[in-house]
């Protein structure tokens, strides 16, 4: 595995093989990274949906967004209701390889509900609204079981410095 904080996430979510497409964001002079999580939409025909900040859909074929949030903890006041998950790093050192697993395996069994929640969310009228929801308990229960396993990876993966900011790796789904 290679030695920052990016490739380490994105060679794992390739070894997890999404049931979306995704995305990384590197935004240096604020010392985050966004996952973007990416989930496309086939709405029933002439179905109107409207998002979080009132906007109404003008297809039947549009993509669902949400994002986990890697962040410096000095950054300031974050809004994390803007974020699937929030999740601080410490910049001098890095983080652990056992922690981006952890991350990356609690975004798949987020993901692998969302769409089954989302296909019911559009086929019923039970529902009144859908959103991805970060399992925190189950992050947590993944990190210590990397941990009790001995699974969890102790290597050092550092901030990136070498790379151009902006997107820096796309994943389609296959």
């Amino acid at each position: 595995m290679r030695n920052n904080m990016i490739e380490r996430i994105t060679d794992t979510m390739n070894a997890l093989h999404f049931p979306c497409e995704w995305r990384i964001q590197w935004f240096e002079r604020e010392q985050m990274i966004e996952i973007i999580l990416m989930l496309e939409v086939q709405a029933p025909e002439n179905t109107k949906l409207t998002d979080k900040y009132q906007s109404v859909n003008s297809s039947d074929h549009f993509v669902f967004e949400d994002v986990v949030l890697l962040f410096h903890p000095n950054l300031g006041v974050l809004k994390d209701d803007n974020y699937l998950a929030t999740i601080a790093f410490d910049d001098e050192k890095g983080v652990s390889g056992g922690l981006i697993d952890a991350i990356c395996k609690t975004m798949r069994l987020v993901i692998g509900e969302a769409v089954v929640e989302l296909e019911e969310f559009l086929m019923s009228d039970a529902y009144d609204h859908f959103e991805i929801k970060w399992n925190n308990q189950n992050y947590l229960s993944t990190l210590q079981t990397l941990k009790d396993t001995s699974r969890f990876d102790t290597s050092i993966y550092s901030y990136p410095s070498e790379l151009p900011e902006g997107v820096v790796k796309n994943n389609e789904v296959e």
